[in-house]
């Protein structure tokens, strides 16, 4: 089961959040940013997403935002910010200390969710394309290929894009 951290300072919010993610995930649930951050540092607790109110006392979620990502060791962690305020200029400050995503209270807990499960599963979902077979041997080493069922080949498959890029260089 995925680990989702959710740190507002608000308990009414945590426990929207609870409700909402259990079951499916499981959740821990943090009063603020100082107090998100100590878990995980004490813990060594590595959470699959956050997900973090951005005013808050003591941290608030910029500041831990900023901490994370200064980290090296919890830098990759997807976070999900919260707010009470719809302006431009607070999304554009989550997404310039590289928050994924921002959502504004209060909010449709199936939009959440899609933005867990988007940030949780971040594979490409290639429908109705026409690959050739050097596209999809690209992105399968990528991991980003969710409907190969066939196995690859993959000294064929270098030999096919070799033999296409000397068909190329030759013209």
């Amino acid at each position: 089961m995925k680990k989702i951290l959710a740190i507002d300072d608000e308990m009414s919010i945590r426990l929207i959040l609870e409700t909402i993610l259990k079951g499916k995930y499981d959740v821990t649930t943090k009063n603020d940013g100082e107090e998100g951050y100590t878990w995980m540092v004490t813990k060594r607790i590595l959470p699959d997403l956050i997900i973090c109110d951005i005013q808050m006392p003591n941290l608030t979620g910029y500041g831990f935002l900023e901490r994370i990502r200064n980290s090296g060791f919890f830098s990759d962690i997807p976070v999900i910010m919260l707010s009470g305020e719809e302006q431009s200029k607070e999304r554009v400050k989550c997404y310039q200390l590289k928050a994924q995503d921002y959502l504004t209270k209060p909010f449709n807990p199936v939009e959440l969710i899609e933005m867990i499960e988007k940030n949780l599963n971040p594979k490409i979902k290639l429908r109705g394309f026409d690959l050739t077979y050097g596209d999809k041997l690209y992105y399968y080493r990528l991991g980003a290929l969710d409907f190969m069922t066939q196995s690859i080949d993959f000294e064929e498959a270098e030999k096919k894009i070799k033999q296409s890029f000397e068909k190329i260089n030759d013209l």
